[in-house]
């Protein structure tokens, strides 16, 4: 699916977005344990903390009270970029808006480097669910594999 941007808001501030009672901002290597509570996948987010140093990706925290609650990637390397990647929000904090925010941030992000669409590719067999929320934030089919 894809979605474009058809106005040129731009991120101000990519360093931290206050939303509601939890903070959305991009994730450093002191996250890493924090990351790992959320889904125990440690080289997972070792290879994307790497990745995020070279710039082919951001790395996307939601965090209160130094728990980290979600996270997201935007892929910026590979096939079909931007793209949303790997939006992940704890069972018990689901419904509150994290996800969308994870969402909202990232596309920001796209949009402040001058990207004027964003692809998201997701089963929707496998993730009905994703598919409501990228439905619902705009995204439009591109095809059906």
């Amino acid at each position: 699916m894809k979605k474009k941007f058809y106005n040129s808001d731009l991120l101000k501030n990519r360093e931290a977005a206050v939303t509601m009672n939890y903070i959305i901002r991009l994730a450093n290597e002191n996250d890493l344990s924090g990351l790992c509570d959320s889904r125990n996948n440690k080289d997972l987010f070792t290879n994307y903390l790497k990745q995020f140093a070279k710039k082919e990706l951001y790395l996307v925290i939601a965090e209160q009270d130094a728990l980290i609650l979600g996270f997201g990637v935007l892929k910026l390397k590979g096939t079909l970029l931007p793209k949303l990647s790997d939006l992940y929000v704890k069972e018990d904090y689901r419904g509150n808006g994290i996800g969308s925010d994870l969402m909202r941030y990232r596309e920001n992000i796209a949009k402040s480097l001058g990207r004027s669409e964003i692809f998201v590719s997701v089963d929707p067999i496998e993730n009905p669910n994703m598919i409501k929320l990228i439905s619902k934030h705009g995204y439009e089919p591109i095809s059906y594999l």
